[in-house]
C-alpha cells in the first residue's frame, strides 16, 4: 500500500498572564511541533499565526500492506467484503485496518466518498472493540487520531493518542503520540495536561528527537500556568545547553553566536524567562533561582540584563533599574557594575523619574570614582572615570541651577552644588576647566552661608601663580563683606581688598574696594590708616559712588582726629557730589559739615578767640543753613558777642534765631539774652516785648516769669506806649498779688494811667486803699491816705457837677448827698495821719462847703410876683448858704491851725488864702501876716 502522510494543522492560540504565546523556534528543526506559529494579541498586539509547513513527524506509514490496487474504491470495496466473512480474527482485523487506512488516505487527498473519514474511524474504534490483542493496535490508535484530528474532533484525537502512549508505552510510536497530545492538549489551551505529557516525553529520555521540543513546550505550559518557579530551571537548562560557553552579559550579543537551529527556541526561552522572574519579582528571583543546585551561574549576568531590557521595552522602567539595582548589590564589584550603574540612569531617565536619575547619577560616583573601593588593586577604567566627572558636572550643575531658581530648599541646593564641585576638583587635578570649576565652587559656597569658606576658595582661585583671576580677587572681597562687621571680619576684607589693590592696580574695581576697606580701617578705630587708604582710593578716580564713600571716610577720619579744618574741606567736597534732589541724601553730610565748622569755633573759643569763635559760629549758618546744630551755632556766637559787649552785633543775631528756630528749647534763654541787649541799648519798647514773652512762657522759673512781667510794664510805661503799659501793670497784679508791695506800686501806676477814666481809676485806688490796709506798714499806708484822698477829690467832683436848679427840693438832696460821700471819702484821707493828705483833704473839705453855699446863692430865682417877695427869697438862700460858708471857714481855719504843728504846705497856704477871701475880717491882709504864717526852714 502506498504510503499516507498527514499533517495536522491545529491553530495554536495561546494566553497568559503575559498575554503571550510561544513563538516558532522549531520552524527550521525537525521534527518540528504540531500546529501553526500564532501572531497573538499582548496589550493591544496580535500575533499572526503561520502554517507549518515543512514534514511534520506526524506523518505515518501504514505497514503491512504489499499490493495496492490503481482504484482505491475497488481496493476498499475488496477490504470490507473480507470484514463480514466469517474466518480468521486477524484477517477480520487487517481488512478492517486496511479499509480504514485508504478511506482515510482518499479523504486526505480529497478525491475521496462523503462518509470515508466517519467510516475510517468506525473501522479503526471495532478493530479496537473486537480485536483487543490485535498487534497493531498502536498504529490503530495513531490513524484513529489522524481521522478523528481530520474530522476535527481534537479531543478524541487527543485522547487516542494519550492512549496509544498510556497503554503502549513500548511502542515506537508512544513517545510521538504523547508529543502530538500534549500538543493538541496545548492548542486546547488544557496547559496542566500537556505538561503532563510533555513531561512524559522527558522522562524517556534525552535520546528522543522529541526531547529537546518538549521542553520547551513543557516549559512554555508550566509557564502559562503561572508555574513561574517550575518553568525556570527548565528554561535555564534550555539556556545553558543552546547558548555559548563561558559567562555571558549581552543577550543580544550572546543570542547572536547561537545556530540557526537553535536561536528561537534560545532567544524565547530567554524572553519567558525574563517573564517568569519578573512575575516572582525581578532582580531578586533570578538570585534566588541561581542559588538552586546546579543552577548555571554563568548566566546571572544575562539573566538580569536580558530581564531589565525586557522591563524596558515595556515601559517599566522602575523594574528595570531594581532589576539591574539587584545584580550590582550582589556583585558591587563585578566589571559589569558600572554599566549596569548607567542603565538604571537611563532607565529612571526614560521613565521621567529626574529625582531617582539624579541619585543613580549620585550612586554611580561616589562607587566608581577613581578613590572609590571599587578599585582597590585595579586600575581605573578611563571610560568610567569620564562618566563619573560627566555625571559630577551633571549633579553639580543641576543643583546650582536649582538653588538659582529660588526654590524651596535653596541652600541646601548650593551646599549640594559646592560638594560635587569639591568632588570634581579632588577626582580631576588636571581638568583644563578646573579655574571655572573652582570658581563656581566658591559661588555655591558663598550662596550656600558658607561665606568664610567661599571667601578663602575665591583667594585660592585669584592668586593661582598660573592662572591669576582679577574677578575672583573681587569676589572674595566681596564675600568676606557678607561675614558681618565683627572685627575679624572686617580684618579679612580690609586685608583681601588691599591684597587686591597691590596685585591688580588696573582692576575696574580696585578704588571701590580701597573706599570700602577704609571705611573698616575708621569702623574699626584707625583713622590714620583710614586717611591714607582713603586717599588712595580718590587718586585711583573711582566712580561717583565708590569716591562719595571715600570722601566720607577722609571726611570721618579728620574729623575724629579733631582736624575740623581738612574735615570741612572733605565734606565739602562730598556734599558737591550728592544729589540735591530732595531725598534727604543730603542731610548727613551737611550736618557733619556744620559740625566740622562748630568745632572750630569751639577751638577758638577755649583759646579765649571769642570774635574768632563767633565768627566761626555765624559761618554754620552761611555754609550749612539747614543743619540741626545752626541753631547752637547762632547762640553760641552770640553769647560770644554778648560776652564781647558788642551789642549792636549780638542783637540780629538773637533777633534771626527768634524768628528761626521759634519753638527752640534755648528759645528762653535767647530772650533772656535779648532783653538785655534791648535795655544796653535803650530800646525800652522791644525791651518790654521780650521781658512780656519772658513772662507768659510757662517753662520759666516764677520768680523770673514775675520779675520779667514787672520789667515790661516798667519798659511799656518808659517807652511811653500806655496802653501796653497799663496792660503789662494790669496782668502783673493779677498774676502776681503778692509780694503786695510790689503789687501796690502797679495798682498805684495803673491809676495814674487811669487817671482820665474815673470809673477805672477808682476801681484802682479802692484796691490800693484794700490793699495798703492788710500791708499795716507806714509806706503803704502813705499810699493808701494819697489814694483815699483822690477817691474823695472824685467824689467832690462829682458832686461839684450835681447843679442845683428849681425846684431846690429835688436838686439839693442830690447834691447834699454827693457832697456827703466825699466828704466821707476826704475825712477817711484826712484820718491816715498824714500831714500832707491830711492838710489837702480839709481844703478839699472846705471847697465843697464853700462851692455848696456858692451853688445856693446861685439857684435861679422863682417868678415871684413882688420886689419884696425876691429880696425874701434871696434872704432865705443866704441864710441856707451861711452854715455852709461857716463850715468851710471852719475847715480852712482847721488847715491854719497845722502851722502850729510844723505843717506849712500847698494846702495850708491855700486855706490861708482862702480865709483872706472868706473871713477879711479875720484874716485880712496886714503887714506882719507874712512874718506870723512864715515857717522857718
Amino acid at each position: 500500500m502506498k504510503s499516507l502522510r498527514l499533517l495536522l494543522v491545529p491553530v495554536l492560540v495561546l494566553s497568559g498572564c503575559e498575554s503571550m504565546g510561544p513563538r516558532n523556534p522549531l520552524a527550521r528543526t525537525p521534527p518540528t511541533t504540531v500546529g501553526d506559529i500564532a501572531r497573538q494579541e499582548d496589550a493591544g498586539r496580535s500575533w499572526i499565526m503561520r502554517q507549518l509547513l515543512a514534514p511534520s513527524p506526524s506523518t505515518l506509514r501504514v505497514e503491512g500492506a504489499t499490493v495496492v490496487t490503481a482504484d482505491p474504491r475497488v481496493a476498499i470495496g475488496q477490504y470490507e467484503a473480507m470484514i463480514d466473512l466469517d474466518g480468521d480474527p486477524r484477517l477480520h482485523a487487517e481488512a478492517l485496518r486496511r479499509a480504514a487506512d485508504l478511506r482515510l488516505q482518499r479523504a486526505e487527498a480529497g478525491d475521496g466518498e462523503d462518509g470515508d473519514v466517519e467510516i475510517a474511524i468506525a473501522h479503526y474504534r471495532r478493530i479496537l472493540a473486537d480485536h483487543p490483542g490485535y498487534a497493531a493496535s498502536d498504529r490503530v490508535l495513531y490513524q484513529l487520531a489522524r481521522a478523528q484530528q481530520l474530522q476535527g474532533d481534537e479531543a478524541q484525537a487527543t485522547a487516542s493518542l494519550r492512549m496509544l502512549g498510556e497503554r503502549h508505552a513500548d511502542s515506537v510510536r508512544s513517545v510521538e503520540a504523547r508529543f502530538r497530545a500534549a500538543e493538541l492538549l496545548f492548542q486546547q489551551r488544557d496547559y496542566a495536561a500537556a505538561a503532563q505529557e510533555y513531561r512524559a516525553v522527558l522522562e524517556r529520555g534525552a535520546a528522543s528527537r522529541y526531547a529537546e521540543p518538549a521542553q520547551y513546550k513543557y516549559a512554555w505550559a508550566l509557564f502559562q500556568q503561572h508555574q513561574y518557579a517550575q518553568a525556570l530551571p527548565v528554561l535555564l537548562t534550555i539556556l545553558d545547553r543552546a547558548l555559548p560557553r563561558g559567562e555571558l552579559a549581552d543577550p543580544a550579543a550572546a543570542l547572536a553566536r547561537v545556530p540557526a537551529a537553535s536561536a528561537d527556541i534560545a532567544s524565547e526561552s530567554l524572553r519567558i524567562a525574563g517573564l517568569s522572574f519578573a512575575a516572582l519579582g525581578g532582580g531578586g528571583a533570578i538570585a534566588e533561582q541561581l542559588a538552586q543546585p546546579d543552577s548555571p551561574q554563568r548566566l546571572d549576568a544575562l539573566l538580569h540584563a536580558a530581564l531589565a531590557e525586557q522591563m524596558m521595552a515595556r515601559q517599566r522602567y522602575s523594574d528595570a533599574a531594581q532589576t539591574w539595582a539587584a545584580f550590582i548589590a550582589r556583585h558591587p564589584r563585578h566589571a559589569l557594575a558600572p554599566p549596569f550603574q548607567a542603565h538604571i540612569i537611563e532607565a529612571w531617565r526614560a521613565g521621567g523619574f529626574a529625582d531617582l536619575a539624579r541619585a543613580a547619577q549620585q550612586d554611580y560616583v561616589e562607587r566608581y570614582a577613581a578613590d572609590a573601593a571599587y578599585w582597590n588593586g585595579r586600575t581605573p577604567d578611563a571610560g568610567v572615570v569620564e562618566t563619573v566627572r560627566m555625571h559630577l558636572d551633571t549633579l553639580a550643575r543641576f543643583h546650582h541651577a536649582r538653588a538659582q531658581r529660588g526654590a524651596e530648599g535653596s541652600i541646601g541646593d548650593y551646599l549640594r552644588a559646592a560638594h560635587w564641585y569639591a568632588r570634581r576638583l579632588a577626582l580631576y587635578p588636571d581638568d583644563p576647566q578646573r579655574a571655572a570649576t573652582h570658581l563656581l565652587y566658591a559661588e555655591a559656597l558663598l550662596d550656600g552661608g558658607r561665606v568664610a569658606d567661599a571667601a578663602r576658595e575665591f583667594e585660592a582661585v585669584a592668586y593661582d601663580e598660573n592662572t591669576p583671576d582679577a574677578d575672583a580677587a573681587h569676589a572674595a572681597v566681596l564675600a568676606y563683606r557678607r561675614l558681618g562687621d565683627t572685627e575679624p571680619a572686617r580684618r579679612a576684607r580690609i586685608d583681601a581688598g588691599l591684597r587686591l589693590a597691590e596685585r591688580f592696580p588696573r582692576h575696574p574695581q580696585r578704588g571701590a574696594v580701597l573706599a570700602a576697606s577704609a571705611a573698616d580701617l575708621l569702623d574699626l578705630g584707625e583713622a590714620p590708616r583710614a586717611i591714607e587708604v582713603a586717599q588712595r582710593a580718590l587718586d585711583a578716580q573711582p566712580a561717583p559712588a565708590d569716591r562719595r564713600i571715600a570722601l566720607s571716610v577722609l571726611a570721618d577720619a579728620h574729623y575724629a582726629r579733631a582736624e575740623y579744618a581738612p574735615a570741612e574741606q572733605a565734606y565739602a567736597a562730598l556734599l558737591a557730589l550728592m544729589p540735591a534732589d530732595g531725598s534727604g541724601a543730603q542731610t548727613p553730610v551737611v550736618e557733619r559739615l556744620a559740625a566740622s565748622i562748630y568745632r572750630q569755633g569751639e577751638v577758638l573759643r577755649t583759646a579765649g578767640d571769642a570774635q574768632g569763635a563767633a565768627r566761626q559760629f555765624l559761618r554754620v549758618g552761611a555754609v550749612a543753613p539747614q543743619s540741626a546744630i545752626r541753631a547752637a551755632a547762632d547762640y553760641d556766637a552770640a553769647a560770644a558777642l554778648i560776652g564781647l559787649r558788642d551789642w549792636a552785633a549780638a542783637t540780629p543775631v538773637l533777633e534771626a534765631f527768634r524768628a528761626r528756630f521759634p519753638d527752640h528749647a534755648l528759645i528762653a534763654a535767647v530772650d533772656r539774652k535779648l532783653a538785655v541787649a534791648y535795655d544796653e541799648q535803650d530800646q525800652p519798647a522791644a525791651a518790654a516785648a521780650t521781658y512780656a514773652r519772658i513772662a507768659s512762657r510757662p517753662g520759666e522759673d516764677a520768680d523770673a516769669r514775675r520779675a520779667a512781667a514787672w520789667r515790661a510794664a516798667q519798659r511799656y510805661d518808659r517807652a511811653r506806649l500806655w496802653a501796653q503799659a497799663e496792660r503789662a501793670y494790669e496782668q502783673y497784679v493779677r498774676d502776681y498779688p503778692a509780694p503786695s508791695d510790689a503789687a501796690l506800686d502797679a495798682r498805684v501806676r495803673l491809676a495814674e494811667l487811669t487817671a482820665g477814666d474815673p470809673v477805672r481809676e477808682q476801681r484802682w485806688l479802692r484796691e490800693i486803699v484794700a490793699v495798703a490796709r492788710s500791708l499795716n506798714i507806714d509806706a503803704a499806708r502813705a499810699r493808701a491816705a494819697s489814694a483815699q484822698l483822690r477817691l474823695g477829690r472824685i467824689e467832690a467832683e462829682n458832686a461839684a457837677h450835681i447843679a442845683l436848679a428849681l425846684p431846690l427840693e429835688r436838686s439839693l438832696p442830690r447834691r447834699v448827698a454827693a457832697m456827703q460821700a466825699a466828704l466821707a471819702a476826704l475825712d477817711a484821707a484826712a484820718d491816715y495821719g498824714f500831714a500832707e493828705t491830711t492838710s489837702a483833704a480839709t481844703w478839699e473839705i472846705a471847697t465843697l462847703y464853700r462851692d455848696l453855699g456858692c451853688a445856693l446863692l446861685d439857684v435861679p430865682r422863682p417868678r415871684l410876683a413882688s420886689e419884696l417877695e425876691r429880696e425874701q427869697y434871696a434872704l432865705l438862700l443866704e441864710e441856707q448858704a451861711y452854715p455852709f460858708e461857716e463850715s468851710a471857714i471852719r475847715a480852712h481855719e482847721a488847715n491854719l491851725g497845722r502851722i502850729a504843728q510844723g505843717v506849712w504846705n500847698e494846702w495850708v497856704q491855700r486855706s490861708a488864702a482862702a480865709l483872706t477871701e472868706l473871713a477879711p475880717a479875720r484874716y485880712g491882709k496886714h503887714e506882719r501876716r507874712e512874718t506870723r504864717y512864715d515857717i522857718p526852714g
